[in-house]
């Protein structure tokens, strides 16, 4: 969190967090879509993220503008280098879950994957806002909500639902983070 008190500024950076295909790309286009902005993406040929998505997002809280950035990583392990260098200064996570059964494994992997990321940045999964996002809920063989919670989740997290494809979901996991990231802001000031 970056604060600029004399102009009445406010910068947090979002990161959304998960395994390869999750839908973390969509769900930024979609933020980006449904606000009138531009995503900057850095694709391979087959569409898959290669460094990151980015868009930025203001709004106006208390007198304060506020901006996110928000990034995705790439989930596939041999971009991890590039995951960690996304990851440095992040605010608040959002961690994307892939309800597909045969996807469930490589979930409950990932939030290791999470954990270890934060811990180069001297953070914990306990001490950083983070809202899990259950996507792709419309899939034929998503796992049924109340199992993939107890299969996949980070304690005392918030969670959402979300077909991000479709649009649904995507605000109100977005909206959630801020919530976080705004409570924490005026703990902060007082």
């Amino acid at each position: 969190m970056l604060i600029d008190s004399q102009k009445g500024k406010v910068k947090f950076k979002v990161v959304y967090h998960g395994i390869a295909m999750s839908g973390k790309t969509t769900n930024i286009e979609q933020l980006a879509k449904k606000s009138g902005l531009e995503v900057l993406s850095f694709d391979t040929k087959e569409e898959r993220t290669l460094v990151f998505d980015f868009v930025t997002k203001r709004m106006n809280v208390n007198g304060f503008e506020i901006t996110f950035s928000i990034y995705t990583i790439p989930g596939q392990d041999i971009y991890k280098d590039i995951r960690k260098m996304v990851m440095r200064g992040a605010d608040g996570v959002v961690f994307v879950v892939d309800s597909a059964e045969s996807r469930l494994k490589e979930n409950k992997e990932f939030i290791h994957v999470l954990e270890e990321d934060l811990r180069m940045q001297g953070k914990t999964l306990e001490d950083t806002p983070i809202v899990v996002q259950y996507n792709k809920r419309d899939l034929p063989d998503a796992v049924p909500l109340e199992e993939l919670k107890k299969e996949v989740s980070i304690p005392g997290k918030k969670f959402t639902e979300a077909v991000a494809v479709r649009g649904e979901g995507v605000e109100e996991t977005f909206n959630l983070m801020v919530e976080e990231l705004i409570n924490r802001f005026k703990r902060m000031t007082g």
